[in-house]
């Protein structure tokens, strides 16, 4: 926990973000106020400000927000306490943690490899693309799945 009190508790390291974002923390900010945002290198893909708790006390909270944005690829999600001076800069109180963007994707389900299985194949009968794949799960090439490998499956809704 930092000195002003946020412990980042959801999303976590490599989660899955597509139509919405759920962070689940402990914390306190000014006027218990918050900013989130999904950033790739200095590129702001979304964002957002939203009220839990109370001021002065630290209190674990959940917040759901729909995410917009068109990106697909590996981004870093931000929560922050809120600047009371109006400003946007994420201060000390920043907690930072590596994810991966789906745009479009409601969920996803999950695929453990079996012999015979390509990754074509697999997007194929899942209504997905090698792409999309590829990112979720950070392949380096996409026609190397081993056998037993546990794959994550984007799914947008409809599907």
């Amino acid at each position: 926990m930092t000195a002003f009190g946020i412990q980042l508790r959801q999303p976590l390291p490599k989660d899955l973000i597509g139509l919405k974002v759920t962070v689940a923390a402990v914390g306190t900010a000014f006027e218990a106020s918050y900013g989130w945002r999904l950033m790739q290198g200095d590129n702001e893909l979304d964002g957002g400000f939203f009220q839990a708790g109370s001021m002065g006390l630290l209190e674990s909270f959940v917040y759901e927000s729909d995410v917009h944005t068109d990106y697909i690829g590996p981004a870093v999600f931000q929560l922050f306490g809120d600047d009371p001076s109006g400003q946007r800069p994420p201060g000390l109180d920043t907690q930072s943690v590596p994810v991966i963007v789906i745009a479009g994707m409601q969920g996803y389900l999950l695929h453990q490899v079996v012999r015979g299985d390509t990754l074509h194949a697999i997007a194929q009968h899942y209504g997905s693309d090698v792409r999309r794949l590829t990112v979720a799960n950070e392949l380096r090439d996409p026609n190397v799945i081993l056998v037993g490998q546990v794959l994550r499956i984007p799914q947008e809704p409809g599907q």
